[in-house]
């Protein structure tokens, strides 16, 4: 009996030993969204046979928005090196961000699109259904889309993408 009790007591021992220590209170300091490096939500582009690779170049979060100096520049070379899409004269592309719910980042309130041809830059409209046509000369055309954040969290972002025409 007195090896049981000796075996016992040292279990019990081991055991309290083992025994975690009463946790402490975890102090988390609550991170801005302007601090917290959050990128904006990925831009897709395309249409229902196509889908066109679409990068972030660039992008700005600031609760004053003049400070955000978003150049707008064609995207060339960020898009080295992408497999570039074919699609017809005049066809419709749209344009949708990533609505996941748990994503932080803001949807865009407003956006601008840009074509570059050359040496040529030009504002492209959008549609309400944020669509546009590609132009109706085959080609490769390089376009930058500026979105603009002025809702609670504001900001630019800048994407890049390409297309040729044929």
């Amino acid at each position: 009996m007195g090896k049981y009790k000796l075996f016992s007591i040292f279990i019990l021992v081991l055991l309290g030993g083992c025994a975690e220590k009463p946790l402490e209170p975890i102090i988390t300091q609550e991170v801005s969204f302007y601090d917290s490096g959050e990128k904006p939500r990925e831009l897709m582009t395309g249409n229902t046979k196509v889908g066109l690779l679409t990068i972030l170049i660039d992008y700005c979060w600031n609760e004053d928005q003049s400070n955000c100096e978003t150049k707008i520049e064609n995207p060339a070379k960020n898009l080295e090196g992408i497999k570039t899409q074919l699609m017809e004269k005049g066809e419709l592309v749209s344009f949708h961000f990533d609505a996941n719910p748990a994503l932080k980042a803001p949807l865009p309130t407003s956006a601008k699109l840009y074509q570059f041809k050359d040496d040529t830059i030009t504002e492209v409209t959008i549609n309400l259904d944020n669509k546009f046509n590609l132009p109706t000369e085959s080609g490769r055309y390089n376009y930058g889309y500026l979105a603009t954040f002025q809702g609670d969290i504001k900001g630019e972002a800048y994407y890049g993408f390409a297309v040729i025409v044929k």
